[in-house]
């Protein structure tokens, strides 16, 4: 009796555990108006290809339509250098300027649109069977101006690095430079 018991008890935490493991949660649709599906709503200013899958777990939108800020991350079945080429040629359709580029297996893409920064990172997946892409938008900088180069600040006093070395200098790419 008691082994019966304890059995049926087993197997209900076990059915509640499997259960919670399997738990989605989708993005709240801001209005029917758009064309986009439901979990893409809420982001209008960067490119979505129409067969985009939302990766919800990994992605954070804060705030909503042209001033959001956070992550998006999404899944496809197209090919890494498509993906690229659809970013490279619709980002600045939606406004945003090319800041740099560097294409590889991993396809890294930076740009800025008035007040705001967006990265794109184009990758395979583990199997190679579907591309991720990862669209990060924050707030830039106020202290570094586009154009201005930015200065690398030395290591502080109380770190014993070796020899003191100069700063590192970066430069932005101009329109020659891609």
């Amino acid at each position: 009796m008691i082994r019966r018991g304890l059995r049926i008890v087993v197997l209900a935490a076990a059915t509640l555990l499997v259960a919670g493991c399997g738990s989605r949660t989708d993005i709240p649709a801001a209005q029917s108006d758009s064309s986009q599906p439901a979990n893409f709503q809420l982001v209008t200013d960067i490119p979505i290809p129409p067969d985009a899958t939302m990766d919800n777990e990994r992605s954070l939108i804060l705030s909503d339509r042209d001033h959001w800020t956070g992550r998006v991350v999404m899944r496809f079945w197209q090919s890494p250098p498509q993906l690229t080429a659809f970013y490279q040629t619709q980002m600045p359709a939606f406004g945003w300027q090319p800041l740099m580029s560097v294409t590889s297996d991993v396809s890294v893409l930076s740009y800025t649109r008035g007040e705001r920064a967006a990265t794109v990172q184009i990758s395979p997946s583990l199997l190679g069977m579907t591309t991720e892409v990862a669209v990060t938008v924050a707030p830039r900088q106020s202290g570094a101006a586009a154009g201005s180069g930015t200065s690398v600040p030395a290591a502080p006093s109380s770190y014993d690095a070796g020899p003191a070395q100069q700063p590192v200098k970066a430069e932005p790419l101009g329109p020659s430079g891609r």
